[in-house]
């Protein structure tokens, strides 16, 4: 046999070797993509399933049987009927976002799985660098919280110091639904984060933008109506596993994003981030962390960026919802009542405040000296003390109570 002969068939050998290989590398790439996506199905499909306030902890225990493979929860060990946060968490083979925080906190890195330069092959196989997590809370033997949260990110590639990968980019795309005992607007976010007057059991936020991020919030009580559930936990988990990736989160959570787009004009999220006058009063008293009665002390011109405020200093005598202790604040400040809350108001409400009257305040954060920027002040939700302002504080607390579920004391 000639040389060249030999040659060819080496290097033929070679090349069908290379393609074999790169054949195998792409099944197994598109098995466990596809794998991961059955799996994130079933686990969206459980999540669903789950009835806020009426499941039990034998239905907990279910889903613990069934997910406990994936159980990512810190504190498992001393979950039990009386109080368990539970979380799931699914991701794929590179594990380069298995320590990522989705919705709880955690550790920044990654337990990346192979050398950083393997990343772009894995994408072009059609491997998608994703983490799937769902977390159900047990209180006194009923489910009363549940989430879904889905984090894709194109090519993760961006390390510290330490050689660790640093996990979001602007091209990442996070969507989670999410309920909670109180929604966004009520914790006083910014107004880009809206909810219904029509439908005040949720609140969404949605951004598709390169330059700052794509992500989806959407929040929701354990009272929100089916509809709403169903729009709240569409996600698109063909995004997991198709060979054109998703870039938008209008892919990844179609129905939520929609829902944003078409009703924000008709959704109010406040004047502006100061006002808050979007916000009904009721709500305001379900979700904030404090109620209370407080005195009128002074007024001021609002500054840049908030020149059309007044900063607004209060004198709290009585509260009506919220601890009066203050743990781990200064020792100087060691009680909300007697203290002083300043915040913003529009100018409009400042006008008819009095010095020396009182009102009813409703705010969440901690408590603002006067020589706090006005920048860092915390929202506040402003009302003058009438018998039909009284009967919403009460409604909005009673409601709240039955949320908090407070945990029965061990024997």
């Amino acid at each position: 046999m000639s040389t060249r002969r030999r040659w060819v068939r080496v290097l033929r050998a070679t090349a069908l070797t290379a393609f074999a290989l790169l054949a195998a590398l792409f099944a197994f790439v598109q098995i466990q993509q596809h794998l991961l996506r059955w799996r994130a199905e079933r686990l969206l499909a459980d999540i669903r399933q789950i009835q806020m306030g009426k499941s039990t902890w034998a239905d907990a225990q279910r889903l613990m049987y069934r997910w406990g493979k994936w159980n990512a929860s810190w504190d498992s060990l001393e979950c039990s009927m009386r109080s368990c946060n539970y979380a799931i968490s699914l991701d794929d083979v590179s594990h380069a976002l298995h320590r990522f925080p989705l919705i709880d906190g955690g550790q920044w890195g990654s337990e990346l799985r192979w050398p950083r330069w393997m990343n772009r092959p894995y994408g072009w196989a059609g491997g998608r660098f994703a983490v799937v997590r769902a977390e159900f809370e047990v209180r006194n033997g009923i489910i009363w919280s549940k989430s879904f949260a889905v984090l894709l990110t194109p090519f993760p590639e961006t390390y510290n110091e330490t050689g660790e990968l640093n996990a979001l980019t602007n091209s990442s795309m996070m969507a989670q639904a999410v309920c909670e005992t109180q929604c966004s607007h009520g914790r006083f976010h910014s107004k880009e984060t809206v909810f219904s007057v029509d439908n005040p059991e949720m609140s969404l936020f949605a951004a598709d933008d390169d330059r700052v991020g794509h992500g989806v919030m959407a929040e929701f009580t354990p009272f929100a109506d089916g509809n709403t559930l169903k729009a709240l936990l569409d996600f698109n988990l063909d995004c997991l596993s198709r060979w054109k990736q998703c870039c938008t989160v209008a892919e990844l959570m179609p129905s939520a994003v929609s829902f944003y787009k078409t009703s924000v004009g008709k959704m109010s999220g406040g004047e502006d981030v100061d006002a808050l006058k979007g916000l009904p009063l009721w709500i305001a008293a379900r979700d904030a962390q404090y109620v209370a009665i407080a005195e009128v002390l002074r007024t001021r011109s609002g500054t840049p960026p908030n020149e059309h405020s007044t900063k607004t200093s209060f004198l709290i005598k009585k509260l009506l919802k919220g601890e009066s202790d203050i743990p781990g604040r200064s020792s100087y400040i060691v009680r909300t009542v007697g203290s002083e809350e300043t915040c913003p108001a529009s100018q409009a409400d400042a006008r008819g405040f009095h010095r020396g009257g009182e009102i009813l305040l409703v705010f969440s954060g901690q408590i603002n000296e006067e020589s706090t920027p006005e920048i860092e002040l915390s929202p506040c939700v402003v009302a003058p003390i009438t018998d039909e302002n009284l009967a919403a504080i009460q409604r909005g607390i009673a409601r709240d109570s039955v949320l908090r579920y407070p945990v029965v004391p061990q024997d």
